[in-house]
């Protein structure tokens, strides 16, 4: 018999983000085996009870954003003399980034409140592309831009196959498919050429485009239906 938590078991399965999960039994929109649960706590028996969520719960309004994050400031949890994401922009009650960049890394990342989009934006089981431009301190070869694509060995791991696009002797775009900690900078050390510079352009099919550093884009209509669709979540 094995036990999990509500909250995760919403989370793996792709349904809501844990935070959403929480607010949802808080709000009495979970039922396990025909009961209201009302313990963030609680938990259920893996492929043995029920688990039924209200209507309701998917009724709160969802916001998609686009944002330019400037170099400098932490995408959250800033610390003493920090500051993040939401001290610099004001966002919609829950809306929160997906993913982080590095302090000293600026550019595209998304915001939202809808659990199930960043999931599938963040899990590197889905394989969505993020494009960043890197810029060194030295030139870099042809046959370093080769040893990216065909990935590179940083904490203890090769990274999957990348692509590249070289844009001047110490600059180009590299396209990656995983999200590992600091992985951009670590690939570069890892051929012997430190990241003077990293800028995030494109996640998926969204790229940076005129969006200024510290500005904020909400998605149109017709742009959350290229992410759904995109993400495979229907809507």
């Amino acid at each position: 018999m094995k036990l999990i938590r509500i909250q995760r078991y919403l989370s793996e399965q792709g349904l809501a983000s844990r935070r959403e999960a929480a607010s949802w039994i808080a709000a009495g929109y979970i039922s396990l085996n025909g009961q209201k649960v009302t313990d963030t706590g609680a938990k259920m028996v893996l492929g043995a009870d029920t688990l039924k969520i209200d209507k309701k719960a998917s009724a709160a309004p969802k916001y998609y954003f686009l944002f330019n994050k400037p170099l400098g400031i932490v995408t959250v949890n800033a610390q003493k003399g920090e500051r993040e994401i939401k001290d610099i922009v004001k966002l919609p009650k829950g809306v929160v980034p997906v993913g982080r960049l590095d302090k000293d890394t600026g550019g595209l990342i998304f915001l939202t409140n809808d659990g199930v989009a960043a999931r599938r934006i963040m899990d590197p089981a889905f394989y969505h592309e993020k494009e960043y431009e890197v810029t060194l301190y030295k030139p870099v070869s042809d046959k370093a831009l080769l040893t990216l694509e065909q990935g590179v060995y940083i904490l203890g791991q090769k990274t999957r196959p990348a692509k590249t696009k070289r844009l001047s002797g110490y600059k180009f775009l590299l396209t990656i498919t995983e999200g590992k900690n600091r992985q951009v900078r670590r690939m570069c050390e890892a051929i012997g050429c430190p990241v003077r510079l990293l800028l995030r352009k494109r996640i998926l099919n969204f790229h940076l485009g005129q969006l200024c550093p510290g500005q904020l884009k909400e998605l149109s209509n017709n742009e959350k239906t290229v992410l759904f669709k995109t993400l495979g979540i229907d809507r």
